[in-house]
């Protein structure tokens, strides 16, 4: 294999991925809460809107970047939600946001450029500055609510780095950066003259906290590479629609990788995508009100197990507790990936380990899943933590 493919890691979750596949092919009562999408159906007008599109014929290639129509529902949508402006030249659909990502990377790093990723971090955005060329740069959070600072950021820079990217609200963790806090990083960025590539896929997955953009600091708006898509907010994971929003040169860059590997993402989702953009919008509201239900209940369960530390979760569909007090050398629990293991043979429970997330002693659940298996998935995963305590004392 070539030097770029042996740089990249495999994912850490592999072997547990098998373990869980094995599990369950054979029958056994496994419970998992590794799920990262959504556990509600695509929306009906949406699938209206991709058989419609069968039904008329919008079965053959787009124009690259994506069909005109959809980009300027994307420049309507983002006025119409963050109140910056964007011309469709300025936008390129791709297959995901994961892909928008990936594009960007390629599109603005060179051999030896430096990114600056904050920890905890989503499992691709090291392997895809890694697959660019680039640098991988970590910053590891001082504080409980896993947010770097503005300072941080500031001292991380050098004069290699060409860019930084941030998640917010943060796939594994949840954390949401305010306004003030954003405001900060704008300056800094702005000064140091990188690109920031703000990833908000969970943007309208928010719980008290109003969700706050990189869009709203017009200073930065030509170092902006901002990504979203439909996949979490509106359920349409399967459909694979992203985007990206940057200044046109990067633009005509990232289209120019997309022209010669996928072309352009798929016809019909893209349909799909164009009635959820700009048709009815009630159901995300009620999609949120049920994950702030199950967010609550996750951590009243989670604040009575003992030695258990998790900052609340201000957006996404995920709590990501510390739980390495319950490391035990005696049963083989070392490491959040061997906790995992131990969790899901001995208790039939999937969580994911924090190591996959850059962050040690950490596990990633999701409660995008019903209640009742979320109270089934609790109860064994504090049974487990029970079983690997040191001392006689309840969980």
């Amino acid at each position: 294999m070539s030097g770029r493919c042996r740089r990249i890691s495999e994912s850490p979750t592999v072997s547990l991925t098998s373990l869980l596949a094995r599990l369950q092919r054979q029958g056994a009562d496994v419970v998992s809460l590794v799920a990262g999408q959504p556990d509600f159906p695509t929306p009906p007008h949406v699938c209206r809107a991709a058989i419609q599109a069968i039904e008329e014929g919008h079965t053959k290639y787009t124009a690259v970047d994506g069909a005109h129509e959809l980009k300027q529902a994307i420049a309507d949508w983002i006025k119409a939600e963050r109140g910056a402006v964007y011309s469709p030249d300025e936008i390129v659909v791709t297959c995901g946001a994961k892909h928008a990502v990936l594009q960007s990377l390629l599109a603005i790093c060179d051999p030896g450029d430096e990114v600056i990723l904050p920890v905890p971090y989503w499992v691709s955005y090291p392997e895809q500055i890694k697959l660019s060329d680039a640098i991988v740069k970590t910053v590891t959070p001082l504080g409980a609510d896993l947010k770097i600072t503005a300072a941080q950021l500031k001292q991380t820079i050098t004069d290699r780095t060409k860019a930084f990217i941030l998640n917010s609200p943060c796939n594994p963790s949840g954390a949401v950066y305010a306004s003030a806090e954003l405001a900060q990083m704008a300056d800094v960025i702005r000064a140091a003259g990188i690109y920031v590539i703000a990833d908000e896929i969970y943007d309208k997955i928010v719980f008290e906290q109003a969700f706050s953009s990189m869009t709203a600091f017009a200073e930065i708006r030509d170092q902006l590479i901002y990504i979203n898509g439909v996949s979490k907010s509106y359920a349409m994971t399967g459909w694979r629609i992203g985007f990206l929003a940057a200044p046109q040169p990067v633009a005509v860059a990232v289209a120019k990788y997309q022209g010669h590997s996928t072309t352009n993402a798929a016809s019909i989702s893209q349909r799909a995508a164009l009635a959820a953009y700009r048709e009815e919008q009630s159901f995300v509201a009620d999609m949120v009100s049920a994950y702030q239900e199950r967010r609550d209940y996750v951590m009243g369960r989670l604040g009575g197990m003992r030695h258990v530390i998790c900052a609340t979760p201000q957006g996404t569909f995920y709590a990501f507790p510390e739980l390495a007090a319950y490391y035990n050398k005696n049963k083989g629990v070392t490491s959040s990936f061997d906790l995992c293991q131990y969790l899901l043979e001995n208790y039939g429970v999937a969580l994911v380990p924090g190591s996959a997330f850059g962050m040690e002693g950490h596990v990633r659940l999701s409660f995008a899943v019903a209640m009742a298996t979320l109270r089934k998935a609790l109860d064994r995963v504090q049974a487990g933590l029970r079983s690997l305590a040191q001392q006689d004392e309840a969980t």
